[in-house]
């Protein structure tokens, strides 16, 4: 169970191609390649390992640049940590990505203006926040970050199963 984001160039409800030597660029100024990861993805590796993000591994992923296809990633356990939001925000700066939130609210967080608002898809909600740094991007977040740890922590405590319980009612078994 993990807090996601993506990242990626959109127009409109089309995923088009970020601005590869951007992000190219941006790797290669932190030592970073794209590397294929044992269950098929591709994270990002530097001369000490995998990428890190406050001493912690993290599962950010990326598109092999020399793919074909349209260049994506995102991280599927995102901390939001200031290391993290600060390399997040600068990666989707150099390729020209927006952050899309599975959580919604904000469904899309535009990171230094590098989308125009008739390029962002209609949710149905309206929920877009422009960003113009790292501490801006994690308040984007921060709202329904806080209520994912919520909802993990009654989750993994058993405070809430989910089971609806009548008063009076016998439980299973007794």
């Amino acid at each position: 169970m993990g807090f996601s984001v993506m990242f990626m160039r959109l127009e409109c409800d089309t995923l088009i191609d970020p601005d590869r030597e951007g992000i190219a660029t941006f790797l290669r100024e932190r030592g970073l390649e794209v590397a294929p990861s044992a269950d098929g993805t591709h994270h990002l590796t530097g001369p000490d390992g995998l990428l890190e993000f406050d001493g912690r591994w993290t599962d950010l992923h990326l598109s092999p640049l020399d793919t074909e296809g349209r260049i994506t990633g995102g991280i599927w356990h995102a901390t939001l940590s200031d290391e993290e939001c600060r390399f997040v925000h600068d990666l989707c700066v150099a390729g020209k990505m927006l952050v899309v939130n599975p959580q919604g609210r904000p469904s899309y967080v535009v990171p230094g203006g590098n989308h125009r608002p008739e390029q962002i898809p209609d949710d149905g909600e309206g929920e877009v926040a422009w960003v113009d740094g790292p501490d801006e991007l994690r308040s984007a977040l921060c709202g329904q970050f806080a209520s994912f740890v919520r909802f993990r922590d009654q989750v993994v405590s058993g405070v809430d199963s989910g089971t609806v319980r009548r008063p009076n009612a016998v439980p299973p078994g007794v």
